[in-house]
């Protein structure tokens, strides 16, 4: 598995633009939507490449299982942070730990294969490559979450 490759260089640029961590959060939050697969939706439309459906099953997998659960003991570590003095070090090293997770997931996503659309407009790939995550994981595309994506669908101009 190779951690270090574009989807990773990609994520990390892409999740500094303007309005997109934000924006990610509250798709997370309220929504349910994994930042890591629509990240990976993203940078497979600016590619001019369509994701294979269901391919991603152990990058889910891997997210279930291991990212989440570091990610619950995180939470319950930064709220027992009001309550108990010396908890900054371990609250960093879990975000460290995290973010080290979520790398092996995007590795494992770079890795799936993926289809050649270049024939296609590249913003509406992204909305396709996006849509077609939702579908997979269940999430409705309604209007309030087109209008949630609007601010993702326009950082998508610095890779044009």
């Amino acid at each position: 598995m190779q951690l270090k490759n574009d989807l990773w260089d990609f994520a990390l640029n892409f999740y500094q633009q303007p309005e997109v961590e934000p924006t990610c959060l509250l798709l997370q939050a309220q929504f349910g939507v994994s930042i890591n697969r629509l990240i990976y939706a993203v940078w497979c439309g600016c590619r001019g490449e369509q994701a294979v459906d269901g391919a991603s099953q152990g990058a889910d997998q891997w997210q279930r299982e291991v990212t989440h659960a570091l990610r619950a003991i995180r939470f319950n570590v930064r709220e027992k942070r009001a309550e108990l003095d010396g908890l900054d070090a371990c609250y960093r090293q879990l975000r460290q730990a995290e973010l080290a997770c979520e790398q092996v997931e995007l590795a494992m996503l770079y890795q799936q294969p993926r289809v050649s659309m270049h024939d296609q407009d590249i913003r509406a790939l992204v909305l396709s490559n996006i849509k077609r995550y939702l579908v997979e994981s269940n999430v409705a595309f309604d209007a309030a979450l087109e209008v949630a994506l609007q601010p993702i669908l326009s950082a998508i101009n610095h890779y044009l």
